[in-house]
Order: C-alpha cells, then structure tokens, then sequence
C-alpha cells in the first residue's frame, strides 16, 4: 500500500474547468495518508475499570473536560495501552470528512490516516524533531509526539527535556540549523535531511475507524459497469423491437399482397397471376386497355359510338353499314322517326336522305368528321 502526505495530495488536485479531465471521485488508487499532527490532541487515561467493549462509549465522556469541542462532534481511536493507561488520539470529525474529501478530489481512496510525526523515525532514548512546511515536528515516543509552531515547538521540546530523568539524545533534521536554538545545539545531532512521506514506515495506528472505516476499493471496471449493463440493455430492446418491427412489416406485405392479388382479379378478371408475375402481367394488361382506348377514339369506331345518341329508340332496322376513316354510312328500314330527331353530333357532319331506288322506308344515314377532327387508329 502505497503512503503520501495529505497536503501533497492537496497540490496535486486537478484545476481543469473541464468537468470531464477531472479525477474526482475515481478513487483510483488507495493510499495511507499522513495527516497534520497539529489537529490532533493526544490523551492519556486511566485504563477504566468498565469492559474494554464499553471503552467506546466511556471515553468520550472522560476526556470532555480535556477537548475545546462537544465530545459529540470528536472522534477518538486508541492508538495505545499500557499496563497502566491508555493513550488516546482525538480529531475534529469534521477535519476527517475535510481529509477524505481532499483525497477524493485528487482520485484517492485514504484507507488509513495517522500523524504525521509518526513519520520521524524513533527509537528509545532518542527525541526526533522534523520539519514540515513552517510546522516543527516532534516524536518522543512510539505513539506520543506533537507538531507546533516553531516558537511554541521549541518549548515544548524544552519541556520534555525537563521532565525526564534521563536526558535524551536529539536527531534534529531541519533545512537551516540556524532554527536549532543554541542551548539546543551542542548536544543535538543536526542534519538537513527531510522527511520522506513516501518511505516513511506506516504505524499500526489508524484514525479512520468505526464510521470512517474506509470502504472496500472498488475496481475501475465497476464503475463502468452500469454503463455497460445499460448500453447491453438497450442493444436487447432495440433488436426485439427490430426483430418484432420486421414480423410486422411481413405481415403487412403479405396483407399487401394479398389484396393487390384480389385487385388485380377485380379489375382484369381471370386466373390470378403468381407474385413474381405480377408486376410485368399487370404492366401488360394496362398497355393493353390503353390500346383499346385509343382504338375507341380512332375513327370509324369513334363515329360508330357517337352515333348512339342519334339510333336510340329509333325502330329502325340497320340493313347494310360502310366504314372507314373517311366516315360511316348507314342504310336503315324503317327510318322516319330519324326525321324527327336533331342529327347534331358534336365533331361530325350528318345527312339523313331517302334511298328512293331502295325504296321509300330505306334512308341513307352519312356521317363525316368535320374538318380538322379525323381521328386516326
């Protein structure tokens, strides 16, 4: 598990305004996270006398004289025991959710927080003092230390001097030994080494507990998958609906068909033909009938037609007929009410004579298209 430093996380947060390059979120990778010593109170308690299960509930109520905070809006995590007390980290939960929230924006996912003066290195008999961006860290034990101000540092680092019966060795790594005050100097082993958050050993103490217990990582392809479930769901219905759309659209050819079928035997009569004939047979029978129409508009059957106006109801007998594209020429028996009727047809010239070699009740019917009006087949 790889480990940084929150504030270096803190600068690597994209700025993008492209909504799409951002790493929000993605929780890409997980690392354990050193986080700012100097938001973090260390107390130490009487081991107390309850069942160590109800040392959760307890302790919140022991240290309340001890916090600046309602003891409702801490978070506290034993981070050691001895045979004697137990020591206990307490943090803001709101500098909790701020940490996680710094490491989602920079597509983190923190699964372990811890002090970042746990990062000095340690050992019994040796006080380490480090140095982060204008904070003085200090470790003084494997799970006691602090970070301050350097002004403040330095006195506290005096007072735990004080305090010991034993004078401790001093490993100080700072940028400018000018910072080491001078009392401090001659007996401190001074370096301009840094600390480096990357390899420093993790501790075993980890603040992310009870409702901040990170939750399991999930792979990159899970995001993606209801994504993915989605694009495969609508494929699904969109074959369904082309697979139901084409059983329809056959079964409206076939509806279509069907009916041309039945028209086709209403307007030509007949055997119907096959559907691969059916095109060119009903093409055929069309030109055909466009034929025949023409052959009714052609002279003499034209003539022949417009005389139905004229022989209706005319009891007469039609003995003998001439025609051609010049005219029709009639001979009728019985013709006189002929004489009665008006002979205008409209495009031809009518005479009505009697045939006196035939005999009186024989006339002679002519029709001629007029000038300009012959129509030929």
């Amino acid at each position: 598990m790889s480990v940084e430093h929150l504030y270096n996380l803190d600068q690597q947060v994209n700025t993008s305004d492209d909504p799409l390059q951002s790493v929000a979120g993605t929780n890409l990778e997980s690392k354990s996270l050193w986080v700012p010593s100097e938001r973090i109170g260390l107390h130490s308690i009487d081991i107390p006398s309850a069942p160590e299960r109800k040392w959760a509930e307890l302790i919140p109520w022991i240290l309340e004289d001890r916090v600046l905070q309602p003891v409702e809006e801490m978070h506290f995590v034993v981070a050691a025991r001895d045979d004697q007390q137990v020591h206990i980290l307490a943090v803001s939960q709101q500098d909790i959710r701020e940490w996680i929230r710094i490491a989602d924006n920079a597509g983190i996912a923190a699964v372990a927080m811890a002090p970042d003066f746990m990062a000095l290195d340690w050992e019994p008999g040796i006080l380490s003092v480090g140095w982060r961006e204008g904070m003085l860290l200090v470790r003084d034990g494997i799970n006691s230390g602090f970070a301050a101000l350097p002004a403040v540092g330095w006195v506290m680092v005096d007072s735990i001097l004080k305090s010991t019966s034993v004078m401790p060795r001093l490993s100080i790594s700072l940028p400018d030994e000018d910072m080491v005050p001078e009392h401090l100097r001659a007996e401190a082993n001074i370096n301009s080494s840094s600390v480096d958050w990357q390899f420093s050993a993790f501790p075993a103490v980890n603040l992310m507990t009870a409702e901040f217990k990170p939750k399991a990582a999930r792979p990159v392809w899970f995001q993606w998958w209801p994504v993915a479930a989605s694009t495969i769901a609508v494929l699904l219905l969109t074959v369904i609906y082309l697979q139901l759309a084409s059983r329809s659209f056959e079964a409206e050819v076939s509806d279509l068909q069907q009916h041309l079928l039945t028209s086709h035997s209403r307007v030509f009569g007949g055997a119907k033909p096959a559907l691969a004939e059916f095109r060119s047979s009903a093409e055929a029978r069309i030109e055909q009938l466009f034929k025949q129409q023409k052959s009714l508009q052609a002279e003499p059957v034209a003539a022949l037609s417009a005389l139905d106006a004229v022989m209706n109801a005319c009891q007469c007998e039609l003995q003998a007929m001439t025609a051609s594209k010049s005219g029709v020429q009639l001979k009728v028996l019985s013709g006189s009410k002929l004489l009665n009727k008006s002979l205008n047809v409209p495009g031809y010239q009518i005479s009505l004579e009697q045939d006196q070699k035939a005999g009186p009740d024989v006339f002679a019917l002519s029709m001629k298209p007029r000038v300009g009006q012959e129509r030929n087949l």
